[in-house]
Order: structure tokens, then sequence, then C-alpha cells
């Protein structure tokens, strides 16, 4: 049992940073990822960047979580953006008995433009440089929880990801963001290049308080696509709450946010998995 557990253990380790995680921030989390397209600060700082086109003012975001409710699979963000700028850091690692067996890290500085504008319609652009680190930590040793285990090294990488969106009277919504479109590997150890992940995405805001999105993401090398759905809706003015559904695998999600809480939005959200536990993601944003 011990060494099936380390095998998922380490299974779970490679589907971090250097795998695209498509679910950084409690929005993306509760929507199941429908990231592509909208207007969100979060998901302009963390996926697609052509939604950091039109922001103003500054922001921090930060968020944490235990990936599929195990103690020892950490995940947190965090990032600030100044208008149509931002920087943001993730770090996931694997810890056990206070071992640190592998960690990765990321961090992106993001910018979005204007390309187009008229009284009706918008087209937006951004772009992202990511730098990727990947601790390869230790392995588990004879004691299992890498107490003598061996250092296994590490690995650096650089990554490019280009977004476009398109927006027709604040209602039709239509995107496409490429993730590490260009990539460079310091370490062969990391493989080649870095995954590339392709998102067609397409929103719908009938009014104002509602937002439903859909997103179709494309793994390279991979033949099956994952369809990904979500609803945003303003209960009231302090109130959103938020669901989604995805396919390959079959999942589903939902969350709540509270917000202008003397300047802070606190978000909380769970996202099922058809094998492992929910995970349960808390964020919080600071506005300035």
């Amino acid at each position: 049992m011990r060494y099936l557990f380390f095998i998922i253990l380490l299974s779970l380790s490679f589907t971090q940073v250097f795998s695209t995680y498509d679910y950084v921030g409690s929005r993306a989390t509760a929507m199941s990822g429908t990231t592509t397209t909208g207007s969100d600060i979060e998901s302009g700082m963390f996926h697609n960047p052509a939604q950091l086109s039109n922001m103003k003012g500054k922001k921090i975001i930060s968020g944490y979580s235990n990936l599929y409710n195990l103690d020892f699979l950490t995940y947190s963000h965090f990032g600030v953006s100044y208008d149509n700028y931002s920087i943001n850091f993730e770090k996931m690692s694997t810890d056990i008995n206070g071992n640190n067996l592998s960690s990765e890290s990321v961090i992106g500085i993001a910018k979005g433009m204007n390309i187009y504008s008229d009284r009706q319609s918008l087209i937006e652009a951004g772009f992202r440089f990511n730098m990727y680190n990947y601790d390869f930590g230790k392995s588990a040793g004879t004691e299992g929880d890498g107490s003598n285990g061996i250092d296994l090294g590490s690995g650096t990488a650089l990554g490019a990801d280009l977004g476009f969106q398109g927006v027709l009277n604040d209602k039709y919504y239509v995107g496409y963001y490429l993730q590490n479109i260009y990539s460079y590997i310091e370490d062969s150890n990391l493989g080649s290049s870095l995954p590339q992940t392709f998102s067609l995405g397409l929103s719908y805001r009938p009014y104002q308080d509602l937002l439903t999105s859909l997103d179709i993401n494309q793994l390279s090398g991979h033949k099956n696509s994952e369809i990904r759905f979500g609803i945003e809706y303003k209960l009231m003015e302090s109130f959103t709450i938020r669901t989604g559904l995805q396919s390959n695998p079959n999942r589903f999600s939902g969350g709540f946010e509270f917000s202008g809480i003397d300047k802070l939005d606190i978000a909380y959200s769970f996202l099922t998995h058809h094998v492992l536990s929910t995970t349960h993601q808390f964020s919080i944003t600071v506005n300035f």
C-alpha cells in the first residue's frame, strides 16, 4: 500500500503548473475553468490576459487550497494588478512530515491592450511571459517520507501566453487563449517543450447580473477536448454565486463571493473529481 500511495502522490505532483493547471482562483474553480472570456480581473491575471485590457485601479488577489482535499498537496496563488498590467505567482508543493518531495512555481508578467474599439464593439489582446521552476525535491527513501532520500535536482523553463477577445454590446464575448505558445527549457529532464493548451471561449450576458460561459480546451497531443460550462449570477450588489460543469473528466463545481467588505472580496469554491476527493479553494481580493 505504501508503494501504491507514493505512485499516486507522484502522479498528482505532475498535474501542476507545467501541466497547465486551469483552476487558479476561486472564480475559475467555481465555474469549472471557464476563464477564456469575460471581463474579470482574476481571469485576466491568471488566465486569458486579454481581459486585463480595460481594467482600472490596483488590486491584490491571494488564494490557497489543498488539492483533492489532501493535506500534503498544497496550491497557493498571489497576484497584483495595476490598470492593464499584472504580476502573478503560483506555487504547488508535495510535503510529507515536513519533507518536500516536489514543488513547482511560476512567476508571470502580463499586459492587456485594446486593438480596436467603437461604441458597440471591442477587440482586445494580451500577452504573458512566465518563468517556471521545478524542484524535484528528494526521493522517498527507505522511510517513505523523504527524510533520508536523495536530492533529485531542479529545472527552469520559460513560456509565453497569448490571448484575444472580441466584445459586442457588452453582451457577447468570443475569445481565444494559447498557453505556452512559446517555451524554452533549460533542463532536458523537464522534456523538450512545455505542454501547450488552446482554448476557445464564448460568453453571453443576457442582462447585467448574469453571465454564461462556454469553453473548449484542447491540450496539444491529446485526442479529446474538454468542454466546460459556467454560470455567474449576482444575487445582490455584494453577493455572487457561481457554478459549472466539465467533461473529460466529468466534474461539477460551485462557489460564492462576498464583495465590498471594506474593500475586500472574499470567495469560496469547490471542484469535484471523478476519482479523488473534492478540492476546496479560498481567495481574498483587496481593491484600492
